[in-house]
């Protein structure tokens, strides 16, 4: 008891002469705080109010650390039973600066009655710089000699910027000591590969896929007749893109008596050869585009036989080189050879090829 009431009302008793050797001087008014604070702390320390009075000291000691709160806050630890962070706060009052000679040997002797009752760790950490857990807080790994722990396994944890986290679980019992050396290893730092960049007089070609598909290409085109007369013919002929959705056709029309099995039927022999000329138009710039198509079909049969065709489709484009059509188209022959005009329906299958 004698001993409790020693350590607390110590730091109150001197604070204000304290003087401690931060890196930088302390304001004189977070001194001033600081005294308050560590008054209303005992208070709550005399009134059993253990939590209170530690959260208080705490805060004294952020704003002016002197030593001797230290005392204070080790003390408040031991009544809450945290025997092992209590004996680690009378380390770090010992290994201060500015610690009092004067009661030097009172916190060793706390620290050696605590030592019955927690295991004792002398801590090794590299690189220099490193810092150690202690308790809920980091403290510099070179100005805590020895950890102290709970008795049982214990898990010790340092750190460092630029270095990866270690820890290492160790077993000590109460009364009993141990030793942990832990190495921090080094990140990696990223390599970074300088940018090469040549410059060459000729202009690189441009990536295939990037390229617009040549203007001019050949198609071969499957035109069947449906009704009113089955038969079928083929269209051989080359397409020019008068703009990008427009195309001007021509082709060689090879009719029903080159191409057909002769069974169609026709009242009279169906034409062999022809022509057909006309245009095309898509709607769209992708992969499949709408189309709508017009055109007149011609055939020599006694003479010249002409028709208009107009039909709908969409157009597949594989690559630059490929693309496939499919139509559903409608005809009507101008100057049918009997004199009777008849709608045929001639559904249409072309393949263009570009260069």
């Amino acid at each position: 008891m004698m001993m409790r009431t020693l350590l607390v009302s110590l730091a109150v008793a001197r604070i204000a002469a304290a003087q401690p050797a931060p890196p930088q001087p302390q304001p004189q008014g977070d001194r001033v705080d600081a005294k308050a604070l560590m008054q209303s702390g005992v208070k709550l320390f005399d009134a059993h109010d253990y939590l209170g009075a530690l959260a208080i000291f705490k805060d004294a000691y952020q704003r002016f650390p002197s030593a001797k709160i230290l005392i204070n806050i080790g003390t408040t630890l031991k009544q809450l039973d945290r025997k092992a962070d209590a004996a680690n706060t009378y380390e770090r009052y010992l290994a201060s600066p500015d610690t009092d000679p004067a009661t030097r040997m009172q916190v060793e002797a706390a620290i050696a009655e605590l030592g019955k009752d927690v295991g004792r760790i002398a801590v090794t950490v590299t690189p220099v710089g490193a810092q150690l857990e202690v308790g809920d807080e980091w403290l510099p790994a070179d100005r805590v000699h020895v950890l102290f722990v709970a008795p049982g396994t214990a898990t010790v944890r340092a750190r460092r910027d630029g270095f990866q986290p270690a820890e290492k679980p160790i077993a000590v019992a109460a009364g009993g000591q141990a030793s942990v050396a832990l190495d921090l290893v080094a990140i990696p730092k990223p390599v970074v590969k300088p940018l090469i960049v040549t410059v060459h007089d000729d202009v690189p070609a441009l990536e295939q896929a990037n390229e617009p598909r040549a203007r001019l290409g050949a198609f071969v085109m499957a035109h069947v007749s449906v009704t009113p007369r089955v038969g079928s013919a083929w269209l051989v002929g080359g397409t020019f893109d008068a703009t990008e959705q427009l195309a001007i056709d021509a082709a060689l029309l090879l009719g029903p008596g080159l191409v057909s099995s002769g069974d169609m039927d026709y009242p009279s022999p169906p034409p062999k050869l022809g022509g057909y000329a006309g245009a095309s138009f898509t709607f769209l710039a992708g992969q499949l585009r709408p189309r709508v198509s017009a055109g007149m079909p011609i055939f020599a049969s006694d003479g010249a036989r002409f028709s208009v065709r107009a039909a709908g489709g969409i157009e597949y484009v594989a690559n630059r080189h490929l693309s496939i059509t499919v139509e559903l188209g409608l005809e009507e022959n101008l100057n049918p050879p009997d004199d009777i005009r008849e709608l045929a329906f001639v559904p249409a299958l072309a393949a263009v090829g570009r260069l």
